[in-house]
C-alpha cells in the first residue's frame, strides 16, 4: 500500500512542477511576443498584485512576462505545499513537519525579498 501512496504523491508532485513551467513559459512567450510587437523599452513598476494582473489583462508586455517570472518563482512553492498535504494526507508527520518548516522558511524568504 505505501507504493500506492508513493506513486500518488509523485504524481501530483509532477503535475504541479509541469503546470507550474508550462504556465509560466506561455506567459513569458506571450509577454516577449507583445514586447517586441508593441515595442516597449521599459517595464513599469508595479506596486501590488492586481496593479500587475490587470497590466496584463491589458496585453501589456512586461506585465505578462512579469507574471510568467512569479509564476515560475511561485512554482517550487507550490510543489512543497503539495509534497505538504500528501505527508499529511499519508499521516507522515516527520516529512510533513519538514515540508511545514521548508514552507516556512520559503514564504519567510520571499516576504524579505519583497520589502
Amino acid at each position: 500500500m505505501p507504493d500506492d501512496d508513493s506513486h500518488w504523491l509523485q504524481h501530483w508532485v509532477h503535475w504541479t512542477l509541469l503546470a507550474g513551467l508550462a504556465a509560466s513559459a506561455v506567459l513569458l512567450t506571450c509577454g516577449l511576443a507583445f514586447m517586441v510587437g508593441q515595442g516597449h523599452e521599459h517595464a513599469a513598476r508595479h506596486e501590488t498584485l492586481g496593479m500587475l494582473c490587470r497590466e496584463a489583462a491589458r496585453f501589456n508586455g512586461p506585465a505578462i512576462t512579469t507574471l510568467g517570472l512569479l509564476v515560475l518563482m511561485i512554482t517550487p512553492i507550490m510543489r512543497v505545499i503539495v509534497l505538504l498535504l500528501g505527508w499529511a494526507l499519508r499521516r507522515d508527520w516527520l516529512f510533513a513537519a519538514v515540508a511545514f518548516v521548508v514552507l516556512g522558511l520559503l514564504v519567510l524568504s520571499l516576504s524579505l525579498g519583497v520589502g
